[in-house]
């Protein structure tokens, strides 16, 4: 039985801050390697929100992000819900990937 998922549904939002074109093509090549696929971007003057399907490629991109800058990745998560039927929480994940 397959698990019905909407169609806006979202689990990791990755935060590139400041609009930096170098770390905008990394996440890009990044997330053309993988299988997640972008829900949503969403542009602020501050940077770009990326919104993707998978929690495990967002803190994995949060390790690449460390190798290669030398930058420790800020993650946090929230939780939004709880699954009744298997008694477990539901969060999704922010890995905020900023360049000072």
């Amino acid at each position: 039985m397959t698990k019905f998922i909407p169609k806006d549904y979202y689990e990791a939002k990755i935060q590139v801050r400041p609009n930096d074109e170098e770390l905008l093509e990394f996440v890009n090549s990044e997330l053309k390697k993988s299988s997640a696929e972008i829900i949503d971007k969403n542009q602020l003057k501050e940077g770009l929100d990326i919104y993707i399907n998978s929690s495990d490629f967002a803190i994995k991109l949060g390790k690449l992000f460390r190798n290669k800058y030398k930058i420790k990745p800020k993650v946090s998560r929230s939780l939004t819900g709880e699954d009744k039927q298997l008694g477990k929480r539901i969060y999704k994940i922010t890995v905020c990937l900023k360049i000072n």
